[in-house]
Order: C-alpha cells, then sequence, then structure tokens
C-alpha cells in the first residue's frame, strides 16, 4: 500500500545550500536523494515525522517546467519533544533561531527560516490553561 503522506516539494535555485542546511545545520534525515536534482527529508528518524522535498528548477521544457514560486509564504509546522531544547541544540549548531513563544491554540513554538525562504515552525503541545494565558 502507498503512503499516505503529504511532502511538499519545493523548488529552490539555493538547492546545494538548502541541502547543507537540513542535514548539515538542522540534522534531518535524508529519505531519498539524488545529490544534484532531489533530496527529501524527514524531521526525525521514524516513518510517521514530517518530510519536506527540494529540487533544482525544472528546464521550460519539462512537463512540469516549475521554477521557484516564492522566496516567503510557506511555512511548515513540525512537532519536537521539546522546543526549547530544540531551539538550544539549534543555537548550538549556529543557527539564528526566534525566540520561543506560547501560542493560544496550545503550543509553544519558534520559527527559523531556510535558504529558499521556508518558515519553519518547531513547536510541542502546551497545557490547556498554558495555552489560555497566552491568548489573554
Amino acid at each position: 500500500m502507498a503512503s499516505a503522506k503529504m511532502v511538499p516539494l519545493v523548488f529552490t535555485e539555493q538547492f546545494d545550500a538548502t541541502r547543507a542546511f537540513y542535514l548539515e545545520q538542522l540534522g534531518a534525515t535524508t529519505v531519498m536523494e539524488d545529490p544534484n536534482n532531489y533530496l527529501q527529508v524527514r524531521f526525525g528518524t521514524h516513518e510517521d515525522r514530517p518530510e519536506l522535498a527540494f529540487c533544482p528548477p525544472l528546464p521550460p521544457e519539462s512537463p512540469l517546467g516549475a521554477q521557484p514560486a516564492f522566496s516567503e509564504g510557506l511555512l511548515v509546522s513540525i512537532p519536537v519533544d521539546d522546543a526549547d531544547a530544540h531551539r538550544k541544540d539549534l543555537i548550538e549548531r549556529g543557527l539564528d533561531v526566534a525566540e520561543p513563544t506560547d501560542k493560544p491554540w496550545g503550543w509553544r513554538s519558534f520559527l527559523l527560516r531556510d535558504p529558499t525562504g521556508v518558515t519553519l515552525d518547531f513547536y510541542h503541545v502546551i497545557a490547556d490553561d498554558a495555552a489560555q494565558d497566552a491568548a489573554s
């Protein structure tokens, strides 16, 4: 049976920088890779974890003819065990990440932008009473 997982594909002219960012700086797991044409990463080792894919722009004659269509506008939420601990780890890896905040919908999260312009929202679920406090 085929997987029902949705894997967003981001076309980018920053393919090499994006590969280095996800694999070396974020420590994402490689799911599939063609070193010059395609990279699919997973946030964690279990198959049920979120995934993203990247590839360089396709030539205009390809069936998709896809070119990078944005530099901002896509936000991907990625669950982690502890957003504060994950943020600390990324800072130790040399990344500049935003301060974590508690969201009214029950998440504690922080944002990080990748080389393509995709915003990554690393979060963990907080107690309902903490979420209500953040809303007020």
